[in-house]
């Protein structure tokens, strides 16, 4: 008995073939597009920072609207020295996400220095770098209107050395 000529079609090859056109036409399908226009800028978590008897932690929850950097948010913001404590809780105003820096600013809805000083009313702002490794920056802290909106904050940074922030 002489074996009949069979066909192999090559099933697998066609399907194959449609596999990655259809992955190479959806993945071309999205156009680019910037963080603003995904539903805009976001920002949450929680950074401590332990540097030798100081230790801070600066807790962000905020998001802008797209294009804007008009927010809704809070800020809590402690520090402990040998000072004393210092601490502010707020409301934000204002978000900008550059890259991996984030600036942020509003309102102290309650707040005291370590020496005693009331900190409510007046207005902050602070720098945040999510990139690796991470940092905040001081709060700058002045009377309402001194402090334009995302302004970032003082120029010393202190290292994020637990927790850390996200943005979207």
């Amino acid at each position: 008995m002489i074996p009949a000529p069979v066909r192999n079609s090559s099933h697998r090859g066609h399907f194959a073939g449609l596999f990655l056109a259809a992955v190479v036409l959806a993945a071309g399908s999205r156009t680019p597009t910037s963080l603003y226009a995904q539903g805009g800028a976001r920002i949450s978590g929680s950074g401590i920072s332990k540097v030798g008897r100081d230790t801070r932690k600066l807790t962000a929850s905020a998001q802008a609207q797209p294009g804007s950097t008009s927010a809704t948010g809070s800020v809590r913001f402690i520090h402990n020295s040998p000072a004393g404590l210092s601490t502010f809780r707020g409301s934000v105003s204002c978000l900008s996400v550059n890259g991996a820096t984030v600036q942020i600013s509003g309102s102290i809805d309650k707040g005291e220095t370590a020496t005693g000083a009331l900190l409510d009313g007046k207005a902050y702002s602070f720098t945040i770098n999510t990139g690796n490794p991470q940092s905040f920056s001081l709060p700058s802290v002045g009377d309402a209107g001194t402090i334009s909106a995302c302004a970032g904050g003082r120029g010393e940074a202190v290292p994020v050395t637990e927790d850390g922030f996200t943005t979207r």
